[in-house]
């Protein structure tokens, strides 16, 4: 018990039970090592659903109980991110004994442990995620593992919350999804423009830092890659500034009205899960469709199998993102700058979104003498949260537009060249910088011959045939599905499970708007709503 500098975890005798001694540390009690982690888990009100992340658990102490006290369907993550303590763990824990679900990542796999659980959740139907300290090991990767638990946590939640907008958009997004595929055989494929924009790129959104923008520079647009995302299609008419390209996400048709405008030579970059009238007042061959992946499904895999030009993008949640994804991706070299100006997240108290766009002019439209243009309610809603913005000020922003901006700071922290020219809201984790004469000695560094001229063309009469194929072959299959289900086609009971499964696995959109829809259950309820859901897709087709 004197000399306790050990550099490789070591049992050692106390008067209560045993400890471990590693690197100058012991990790239970010298008095007692069990007594603490037996009264958390007595403390422990768990329910049905739960993911455990036991953290460092050196010995059994607790295990055993915890396995005892787990309500059904839950699941132990045996978590350790010390390599010597991992293999101690690997020697002395007896976890064949335990009768719940575990699993045991190596150190060097703990960084996918989060997506690991987003697809384990999906699966067997988690609702919850908790930690427990086992022991002192936790305090040599303190902030691993609190920045570990807290990803976890969030995957769990973002499952669940990517379940509630299936649920209440789900229909909506297949549906547009099939609708614009009718019309992507006469539209420009989007991998025309990787790589291929020789100036550099400025990317705007709709926040109010777009009216401090314009007030605070002086330069020429016509030298720079203009993007801008639908909300902030009208401010830029407005200023005389016509963008070389829109980006929009949006399944409702109500975004229509941000297009109202003559917009002759403004290219169109739409996810395929976009509203449908789209393509109705825009001519195809002025868009360019891209796979947003909405959900995890075989029938979007095997979209993307047949057609390798279309590209995907993670599923962001803000149109705002996704633009600066492919501005990244559309720049021909990494030595172009790309700006993001307007992509705020958050808003001054009264104000929402920069002026001219749909928000504030229907603030406009709606003011009288008892409705003030201003738009307190989003500043001081019971959900906003407060805070010093890039400059000090203050500023509110709500969870959903955190949860943005948190997204973006996470995906393009590591971007070349990306920066933050936005003069308030919040602080992204990219380098704050406004556009300057500089850009342009870049430019003339960089492959300068007209990024227009390639872009020119439609899908070849190849792929327009396989994309009629791909739909006639969804018609057919849903046709069938339909007789199968009516019984117009007699099979035994076995046969006809088979043959239902066999469809409908390659087709979730036909069920994922289910409440719940995370997996299909073969049951006579659930039947009879796919049914419903195959002669509503096939009047989509």
């Amino acid at each position: 018990m004197e000399n306790l500098d050990i550099q490789k975890p070591c049992v050692v005798q106390t008067p209560q039970g045993f400890s471990v001694s590693y690197k100058n540390h012991l990790l239970y009690s010298k008095y007692n090592p069990s007594k603490s982690i037996l009264q958390t888990i007595e403390k422990l009100e768990l329910l049905s659903g739960s993911i455990i992340i036991c953290k460092s658990p050196v010995l059994d102490y607790g295990l055993k109980e915890l396995d005892q006290k787990l309500p059904e369907n839950c699941l132990l993550i045996i978590c350790e991110a010390d390599q010597n303590l991992y293999q101690f763990e690997k020697e002395n824990l007896n976890l064949s004994e335990l009768k719940a679900n575990y699993i045991f990542p190596s150190p060097e796999n703990l960084k996918d442990l989060p997506l690991k659980l987003y697809e384990l959740t999906r699966k067997n139907n988690y609702k919850r995620t908790i930690g427990i300290n086992f022991s002192a090991g936790i305090q040599f990767h303190e902030d691993f593992y609190k920045n570990l638990e807290k990803a976890c946590v969030d995957s769990v939640m973002t499952f669940w919350k990517n379940r509630v907008t299936l649920t209440k958009f789900g229909r909506k997004y297949s549906s547009n999804l099939f609708s614009n595929l009718k019309v992507m055989g006469q539209s420009q494929p989007i991998n025309t423009y990787l790589k291929s924009i020789t100036k550099p790129i400025i990317v705007f959104g709709a926040g109010q830092s777009l009216d401090l923008f314009f007030k605070n520079t002086d330069i020429d647009f016509s030298k720079y890659y203009i993007l801008c995302v639908d909300t902030a299609l009208r401010p830029l008419l407005k200023r005389g500034i016509k963008p070389n390209g829109v980006f929009i996400e949006e399944a409702q048709s109500i975004i229509t009205r941000s297009f109202i405008n003559k917009i002759d030579n403004i290219h169109i970059f739409a996810g395929l899960s976009s509203t449908r009238l789209l393509s109705h007042f825009i001519k195809p061959q002025q868009i360019s469709y891209f796979m947003t992946q909405y959900t995890q499904s075989s029938f979007l895999d095997n979209l993307y199998m047949n057609f390798p030009q279309l590209v995907q993008n993670p599923p962001f949640g803000s149109v705002g993102l996704t633009a600066v994804y492919y501005a990244l991706l559309f720049r021909s070299s990494t030595k172009l700058p790309v700006y993001v100006v307007g992509l705020d997240f958050s808003y001054s108290a009264g104000l929402t979104h920069a002026k001219a766009t749909m928000a504030h002019l229907q603030r406009l439209i709606q003011s009288n003498r008892l409705t003030s243009i201003e738009n307190h309610a989003a500043s001081f809603s019971s959900s906003s949260i407060k805070f010093s913005d890039k400059n000090g000020q203050i500023f509110f922003t709500s969870p959903s537009l955190k949860s943005y901006a948190e997204t973006f700071n996470n995906y393009f922290y590591n971007s070349q060249n990306l920066f933050d020219a936005s003069l308030c809201g919040i602080p992204l984790g990219i380098e704050r910088k406004l556009p300057n004469p500089q850009d342009l000695t870049v430019f003339n560094n960089v492959r300068n011959d007209d990024e227009e001229s390639s872009k020119n063309s439609n899908f070849d009469k190849e792929t327009q045939n396989k994309l009629s194929s791909y739909l006639e072959n969804e018609k057919k299959q849903l046709k069938r599905l339909l007789d199968l289900l009516e019984g117009k086609i007699i099979l035994d009971e076995k046969d006809l499970e088979k043959e239902i499964l066999k469809i409908v696995n390659q087709r979730e959109y036909l069920y994922l708007h289910f409440p719940d829809g995370y997996k299909f259950t073969y049951n006579q309820s659930f039947l009879n709503r796919i049914k419903s859901e195959t002669q509503a897709f096939l009047k989509y087709l």
